[in-house]
């Protein structure tokens, strides 16, 4: 389909997660530029649902409990058929997400082609996926499938004021030195095979603190704090640990920062949100998928024999513990060479 849908009220669907939401925000752009004065409205859960504060490219973000009642969900139908929205783009087409946007009761509903869910949804076009292409560019094509063009731009996070100023307070508190360069890492994530041992993120630290005088801080989420507590006190150099954060705290720690490193999580994605560099360590999974292109934005994967593995229990292929420490010293090097970082 190339002909163009109109549209004055149009709802986002994308339940969860951080990163997930947040590399939907390029598609938001998109429609708001086709459709400036649409009501752009966007359903997810809780937990992401602060990462689209301040989205100027939307009008209202409605929240859906992660295990909502039958009845709190069919109170939500209500509210969303009341809406009466002309067009609902559902990013995520699970068997949830379609029933909410089948019931919702917009006249088009699009959803990219999958077996078994194509009922729920009046437009669904195959969206071939491009292991070598950057994750939204995938969601930009379902927009360019109906019509809607969609250039890639990168994700969009607008930090608030007070959280810039609760980082600026922590600044004061943390004696960060105001001479260095400040690095967030991320040695965290709730998927094993996506965990970097954290002993080689704190190497990597006390190399980045002898080497480029860098003041690293430490982030952590919800039942971390003291698993990276453990690793700052087995540094040979001093780092901080980052003070408890919500999303846009976390966002403005990361874009007052010079440099983010860490796993393949939220975290890498808001850098690129906020402007701020980022180095990644892969593990069995497509780096060009999750990505941003740009020579800020690096991933590094572990040599393997088998390029095209997926197999996250993999244990020969693509693990992440094949990526050394020196393989993120040279990248890291040669970011700093070309003047990325600084």
């Amino acid at each position: 389909m190339s002909s163009r849908i109109s549209a004055q009220r149009i709802l986002i669907v994308q339940l969860r997660q951080v990163g997930d939401v947040l590399l939907t925000t390029p598609a938001l752009k998109a429609l708001r530029d086709f459709y400036p004065k649409a009501q752009i409205d966007y359903l997810t859960e809780p937990g992401p649902a602060g990462i689209l504060q301040n989205n100027p490219h939307l009008n209202t973000v409605i929240i859906r409990k992660r295990k909502a009642t039958l009845r709190e969900d069919l109170a939500l139908i209500g509210n969303l058929r009341r809406q009466h929205y002309d067009l609902i783009l559902d990013f995520m087409s699970n068997p949830r997400s379609a029933i909410l946007t089948r019931l919702a009761g917009a006249p088009c509903r699009v959803a990219r082609n999958r077996f078994g869910r194509n009922f729920y949804y009046t437009h669904t076009p195959r969206v071939e996926s491009n292991h070598l292409a950057y994750s939204p560019t995938h969601k930009l094509a379902l927009l360019e499938a109906v019509g809607i063009p969609a250039p890639l731009s990168p994700p969009v996070i607008r930090v608030p004021e007070e959280a810039q100023r609760k980082i600026q307070d922590f600044r004061i508190e943390a004696g960060w030195d105001p001479t260095a360069l400040v690095v967030t890492m991320d040695a965290t994530s709730r998927i094993p095979h996506k965990k970097w041992p954290g002993e080689r993120f704190v190497e990597v630290a006390d190399w980045l603190k002898e080497q480029h005088n860098c003041q690293v801080i430490f982030i952590w989420g919800p039942g971390e704090r003291e698993e990276v507590q453990a690793l700052i006190a087995s540094a040979r150099h001093p780092h901080i640990l980052a003070c408890p954060t919500n999303l846009m705290e976390l966002a403005a720690l990361i874009e007052q920062s010079h440099l983010h490193i860490g796993n393949c999580s939220g975290p890498r994605h808001i850098a690129v949100a906020v402007g701020t560099p980022s180095m990644t360590v892969m593990g069995p999974t497509f780096p060009a998928n999750w990505t941003y292109p740009s020579p800020a934005h690096l991933a590094v994967q572990g040599e393997a024999s088998c390029p095209d593995c997926q197999a996250g229990t993999c244990i020969l292929h693509r693990d992440i513990r094949l990526v050394s420490v020196e393989d993120v010293q040279k990248a890291l090097d040669g970011m700093f060479r070309d003047g990325v970082i600084g």
